[in-house]
């Protein structure tokens, strides 16, 4: 009697109406990951112009009319896809880098990710093709470049951070000079996987460890 009543408070007492707040939401956000999900594999596949709101659709395996109640058109899924890697592959991975000993192996682990195309969310040819609409579409270099300006902030404050870990100082200006050429290098590896997949992280690293003391020292 005294395990029943004690059964019976507790379900008295729990907050029975959490679920259904949160609900809502939670779906919404499952629905939103799987129309992203969705329009970068047919972005990779087809190319940003060739993939219609229908392939997509398609993909995920929804009616047109359903994702229009989620993104009002393809720009704003290219923007959420945008917000959805800054935090992913931009923002979190800066904040990881906290000695010089960390930046080669992140980009190497970049690289190998790209090579093996095991991760639809981390795609070298998504990342040219966001590139190359931007370079057409002012709303999407707009996007891009603000993006671009987050993870090269991240980037400075990374640099700065790694050379307090060894008692010294970098200046902001030095330190985002280094942070510039450190996405150009870390831009042109995501070029490099397209035209030579044969090449593995594994080739790279003697040389990379070099240029990355050198820009680091």
């Amino acid at each position: 009697m005294r395990t029943d009543t004690r059964q019976a408070r507790r379900v008295r007492s729990a907050p029975v109406d959490a679920p259904a707040v949160s609900q809502p939401h939670t779906r919404v956000e499952r629905q939103r990951v799987r129309i992203l999900d969705a329009a970068e594999k047919c972005f990779i596949k087809r190319g940003f112009h060739a993939a219609s709101m229908a392939h997509i659709a398609a993909t995920a395996r929804m009616s047109p009319g359903l994702i229009y109640r989620y993104f009002a058109g393809k720009n704003q899924i290219v923007r959420a896809i945008v917000e959805r890697h800054l935090e992913t592959d931009g923002c979190r991975a800066m904040r990881r880098l906290h000695t010089r000993e960390d930046f080669c192996p992140s980009m190497l682990e970049a690289f190998e990710r790209w090579r093996r195309q095991d991760d639809p969310a981390v795609n070298a040819a998504l990342i040219l093709e966001l590139t190359a609409e931007a370079a057409r579409d002012p709303e999407i270099l707009e996007v891009v470049r603000s993006k671009d300006r987050v993870v090269s902030g991240e980037l400075t404050v990374a640099i700065q951070r790694a050379a307090r870990a060894e008692g010294r100082r970098i200046p902001a200006a030095a330190a985002r000079g280094r942070a510039v050429l450190l996405q150009c290098l870390f831009e042109g590896l995501a070029f490099r996987v397209v035209r030579s997949p044969e090449l593995s992280a594994t080739s790279l690293q003697p040389l990379l460890e070099k240029v990355m003391a050198a820009l680091m020292g």
